[in-house]
């Protein structure tokens, strides 16, 4: 026991020895860390170490960090966040989470404000969903039962509506890149055409309001009833179908000549039918006569409109024949009836439908004459029998008459004959344009200077007057050689009777000079 008892006095000693050298080193290796920092940098350290208490005292005594400078100047400093970036992402799915694809989240609230203010009483369900918008039913206590046309911003199947705003004079500075910029410019150019609509008396529904992306007008139908669409509409009145089809080949001049625009997406769909009349609908993509496309938009409705009704019990025009009656300036409101009434002929004559012609729907007809590149050659060819009226497309809508010769003063389908133009030119001018002054003048003066012109002046200013000067008389086409002969020596003859009557040059600066005087 003694010596187990020494053995461990022995170790404790010899570990206390140990430990006791440990701490030496250790206390030597901290100093010499210390060594190798100045005098500056004790100081900065010190100086945070008293910060932290300070620091810690204020922060125990309940009370913050430099409270005392805040209270002393809180007069001069701006503790608003007005120059705080916000943060951009503040959106997510939800706000662009749509029900029946058009109602999103300021949609909806356009639609809550207009409840408010009280202008709608009462929003029903939807009446008609399309490509482009949805149109419920709703109750005003001012205008009665109404249409509500929500258009879709967030999800668009309609993905050609560039071709009908690119081009439009009204859209020209420009829509915006984001959607809901680009329908509300979209529901502000359907909301005027639909005043335009209006104003020239065609039926369709009235404009009430327009806000954002949402558009108010008056409901077709009886009551909360709305009215069917004209594909619909199942009869086989043969009558019905006739008036039916007038009435839409009316609209479209009127729309065209007095509205100055271009449906653009007219079917059987966009057509209803309420008490024995057809009203038209959705008038968004409804373009200007200024638009690139105007006539191939204006060709693609006669097209489905003429489809449609030779389908019924209808005779019908063809689609070169309903296009020149829309655009032919001729036709004024006093003879748009006779106008009417003359194609109506021209369509109860004809025994089977017309065939569709697919080359007048992908030609390129010029609004101006401008954009006709030959014209001279046009003409010739309409002289000499190679070219027909309706060849020349550009005719009717220009205002030309069909030989070229000038302005057409009347309307085609009024005339009897194809000379019919030049005729009728002669008589307007002479009933309804009398001679100006300095024409009268003109020819006062011809007529008394004519004495001193020869007999062979006269002549030849008759034989020049339909060509120009330095030309000599073309050769009759299909001209034999006798006949040719026979006419050279007339010519010959009738030269030599000019000169036995001509009056001498110096004769002439005689008479000039005594009638001067």
């Amino acid at each position: 026991n003694q010596t187990m008892q020494a053995t461990v006095e022995s170790e404790q000693a010899g570990c206390a020895t140990s430990s006791g050298s440990d701490e030496q080193d250790c206390q030597d290796d901290y100093d010499d860390d210390f060594d190798d920092i100045d005098d500056a940098e004790l100081a900065r350290i010190s100086g945070l170490a008293d910060s932290l208490d300070r620091l810690c005292v204020s922060a125990s005594s309940g009370q913050q960090p430099q409270a005392k400078l805040l209270d002393q100047h809180q007069r001069l400093v701006d503790l608003s966040d007005r120059f705080v970036k916000p943060d951009r992402r503040t959106r997510d799915k939800a706000d662009r989470a749509t029900t029946d694809n058009c109602l999103d989240q300021r949609s909806l609230r356009v639609m809550f404000k207009l409840l408010q203010q009280g202008v709608l009483t009462n929003i029903e369900g939807c009446i008609s969903a399309g490509k482009e918008a949805n149109v419920y039913y709703a109750i005003s206590p001012e205008y009665g039962h109404l249409a509500i046309k929500v258009y879709m911003t967030s999800v668009m199947p309609f993905k050609n509506r560039d071709k009908y705003m690119t081009g439009d004079r009204r859209l020209r500075h420009g829509v915006g890149k984001r959607s809901w910029k680009k329908v509300s410019k979209w529901a502000e150019k359907e909301f005027r055409n639909l005043l335009r609509v209006a104003q020239a008396g065609i039926p369709a529904p009235k404009p009430i309001k327009l806000k954002g992306v949402v558009l108010l007008m008056t409901l077709i139908g009886e009551e909360a009833d709305a009215a069917p669409k004209l594909k619909d509409v199942d009869s086989d009145d043969a009558e019905l179908w006739h008036s039916l089809y007038w009435q839409v080949v009316g609209n479209l001049r009127t729309l065209y000549q007095q509205c100055r625009l271009v449906h653009g997406d007219l079917s059987e769909y966009n057509l209803l039918y309420n008490a024995g009349q057809v009203i038209w609908i959705d008038f968004s993509q409804s373009v200007e006569h200024e638009h690139p496309q105007t006539f191939a938009f204006l060709r693609a409705d006669c097209r489905n409109v003429n489809a449609f009704f030779s389908r019924k019990p209808v005779r019908i025009l063809s689609d070169q024949e309903l296009f020149e009656f829309i655009t032919d300036p001729t036709i004024t409101a006093e003879n748009c009836e006779r106008c009417l009434a003359a194609l109506q002929d021209v369509a109860n004559g004809r025994e089977q439908p017309p065939d569709v012609d697919g080359a007048f729907q992908g030609v390129h007809i010029p609004r101006r004459l401008e954009e006709v590149l030959h014209y001279e050659r046009n003409a010739l060819l309409l002289r000499q029998g190679k070219l027909t009226q309706h060849d020349l497309l550009f005719a009717t809508v220009s205002g030309m008459s069909h030989d070229l010769k000038g302005p057409k003063r009347t309307a085609g389908l009024l005339s009897d004959s194809g000379n019919g133009d030049a005729n009728d030119e002669s008589v307007v001018r002479s009933e309804n344009n009398p001679p100006a002054d300095d024409e009268a003048e003109h020819a006062t003066a011809s007529e008394s200077g004519s004495s001193v012109t020869s007999s062979a002046d006269e002549a030849e200013e008759d034989n020049g007057a339909n060509r120009p000067s330095g030309q000599q008389q073309k050769r009759p086409p299909n001209e034999t050689t006798e006949e040719r002969k026979a006419r050279k020596q007339a010519l010959k003859a009738e030269r030599r009777e000019k000169q036995k009557s001509k009056v001498p040059k110096h004769e002439k600066k005689r008479q000039t000079k005594a009638k001067k005087k």
